[in-house]
């Protein structure tokens, strides 16, 4: 939301100001949600699904149980999705690939736990469904 096509779009690194642009997108979300009442319970996650458990993230630098549970949920489930579809950036990796990825990132950027539901989820409930979702 609210982030320039060409931006999101980018095959190279970011600039600075490209950079800062893309970290705008949490506070333009939140301000579009802020007025309509019966969505107010989300604002926290749509303000902090970029934080880091860490506390390395953005807007606001929190760090581990500072970020709300529903942010640090939803900041494994944007990562995840980002890693699994095409981007102009890169090509997507297997959900077992991605798994991994988010798994080696625990304690760093991701939750454990909120890692750990995803990885729960996935092997119990797609990976049921299809072979193909865990090949490579």
């Amino acid at each position: 939301i609210g982030i320039r096509e060409r931006i999101i779009d980018k095959e190279g690194p970011l600039s600075q100001t490209e950079f800062h642009s893309m970290q705008e997108h949490v506070l333009i979300g939140e301000n579009i949600v802020k007025p309509i009442e019966y969505l107010s319970f989300i604002l926290p996650m749509v303000r902090g699904h970029h934080e880091k458990y860490d506390g390395s993230g953005y807007p606001d630098s929190l760090k581990a149980d500072e970020i709300p549970l529903g942010a640090r949920i939803l900041a494994v489930a944007d990562a995840f999705d980002a890693m699994t579809t095409q981007r102009p950036y890169n090509k997507p990796l297997t959900f077992k690939k991605a798994l991994k990825k988010c798994e080696s990132l625990k304690g760093k950027q991701f939750d454990s736990d909120a890692v750990d539901a995803l990885a729960h989820y996935i092997t119990h409930n797609i990976n049921s469904k299809t072979d193909e979702t865990f090949k490579g």
